[in-house]
């Protein structure tokens, strides 16, 4: 695994796998994937469990904010508590999960005026379903 950003994203598909994308193609199929979500954090974590020393009896959470240099707010960008010191700016809110060696199993994105001990319940109860059926 290779955090990367998109664009970034789009070159490693093409270096380890062959798969060639034109940056604009994924930009416009990417709201197609959040209904695939789950499935993808699933099948991510049955394949490091089965190539790797995977476990989860150790977790790590962590939620951080994004803001997007804009005033307007939509159904997902709310102004809320700032980590940046960007309180008059739209945010989101992003929960990140990851095994004790580092590989992410799961993550979830709130709107920006979620409360972090809130997004941490939301996350919990969610993974406690997806573990039974991982």
């Amino acid at each position: 695994m290779e955090p990367a950003s998109k664009l970034r994203s789009i070159e490693l598909l093409e270096q380890y796998f062959g798969i060639k994308h034109r940056r604009q193609n994924y930009y416009e199929s990417a709201k197609e994937w959040l209904p695939l979500k789950s499935k993808v954090e699933s099948i991510a974590v049955n394949f490091a469990k089965k190539r790797y020393a995977f476990c989860y009896d150790i977790l790590f959470y962590d939620v951080t904010t994004l803001y997007f240099e804009t005033f307007e707010e939509d159904d997902l960008r709310k102004n809320g508590f700032s980590k940046d010191n960007k309180s008059q700016q739209p945010q989101i809110v992003v929960g990140l999960m990851v095994t004790k060696d580092g590989f992410p199993i799961s993550y979830e994105v709130f709107s920006g005026n979620t409360f972090e001990e809130h997004a941490i319940i939301t996350v919990v109860k969610k993974f406690i379903n997806k573990i039974t059926i991982w």
